[in-house]
């Protein structure tokens, strides 16, 4: 089975890094000319290959593909972190630390732009509120790190399993109010078990009952969520509902 590649063209590459960030805020023209200058040597990536490795302070802009923020330990073992999506800045947490301690992996083949910190930093200074939006987006991803972290401590497996594959649906930019939803879902059993904590195998069985209980289907790397409000009783959360602050439009 091959991996579905998202469209790579020039004009969809654009749609993925301004929608990105529009949204918190509708970007005005000139927001949108800067976001296009993050022009920088690009790189493609087989499954598996590492985007970033721990200790670097390289930043990229995912284009094309899938990834993973993971942490490698000191027996060997990793632990995906968070997935990440086209339009997905790679490497952002590092810039906090002169060591960063976390490992970028491609989950699928992934397409990348090198973003140098000086361009990082120009764009900052030229554009005040793009800057307070990738605040946001930390904060926002801060908040989803949170949610998983308090149902991986405290919610049964197929609680976790439920809530992450409804997270991934919203990160695909497809919610709306229907009853069934299908997404590209290129992730492993084991890859899934990562990021929820539990073993292969376990995952293996809760993705059994979501699918023999009519609430999810998977085939040809797409899962169609058969049942969404069952789904989400199953997770025991709200749909993800971004704001728009106000204060963004003073800055």
């Amino acid at each position: 089975m091959t991996d579905r590649q998202e469209d790579s063209s020039p004009a969809a590459n654009r749609k993925r890094i301004i929608s990105r960030l529009a949204g918190f805020a509708e970007l005005d023209p000139p927001e949108i000319e800067r976001l296009l200058t993050f022009e920088g040597p690009t790189s493609e990536f087989a499954r598996g290959d590492i985007i970033r490795s721990e200790g670097e302070r390289e930043l990229y802009l995912l284009l094309d593909g899938w990834a993973a923020s993971a942490v490698v330990l000191a027996d060997g073992s990793r632990q995906l972190i968070t997935a990440n999506l086209p339009g997905d800045l790679l490497g952002l947490p590092g810039l906090a630390m002169e060591e960063p301690i976390d490992t970028v992996v491609a989950l699928t083949p992934a397409k990348v732009i090198h973003i140098s910190q000086p361009q990082l930093g120009a764009l900052f200074a030229n554009s005040p509120r793009l800057a307070a939006i990738m605040f946001l987006i930390s904060q926002e991803e801060r908040s989803l790190l949170m949610e998983r972290l308090a149902l991986t401590g405290q919610a049964s497996a197929l609680t976790n399993l439920a809530a992450l594959i409804l997270r991934l649906y919203e990160r695909n930019g497809q919610v709306d109010d229907a009853p069934t939803a299908s997404f590209f879902m290129p992730l492993t059993q084991r890859e899934l078990g990562e990021l929820i904590g539990v073993s292969s195998v376990h995952t293996n069985s809760l993705i059994k009952k979501l699918r023999t209980d009519g609430v999810v289907s998977i085939a040809n790397r797409t899962l169609t969520i058969e049942d969404k409000p069952r789904l989400f009783q199953i997770a025991g959360i709200s749909p993800w509902r971004r704001s728009r602050p106000g204060w963004l439009q003073v800055i």
